[in-house]
């Protein structure tokens, strides 16, 4: 059994909070952080704050860990 994680992605700028879930963390950041470079990642609201404030002002976080 693959284990979870619920993890945010911080806007450290305004102290914004992306929240999102999944099984396989390390695809799912990827994921993230190829769509906000090529603009078009499907959140339009963290698009625009990435846009704005640029990449070294989002840091990753793992939250918890679920089985």
């Amino acid at each position: 059994m693959e284990e979870g994680v619920i993890y945010a992605i911080k806007n450290l700028s305004n102290n914004k909070v992306y929240i999102g879930s999944s099984v396989n963390y390390r695809r799912r950041k990827t994921h993230h952080l190829s769509r906000l470079k090529a603009n078009d990642h499907e959140n339009s609201h963290l698009q625009r704050a990435y846009n704005k404030y640029g990449k070294d002002r989002f840091i990753y976080l793992v939250l918890e860990r679920c089985s």
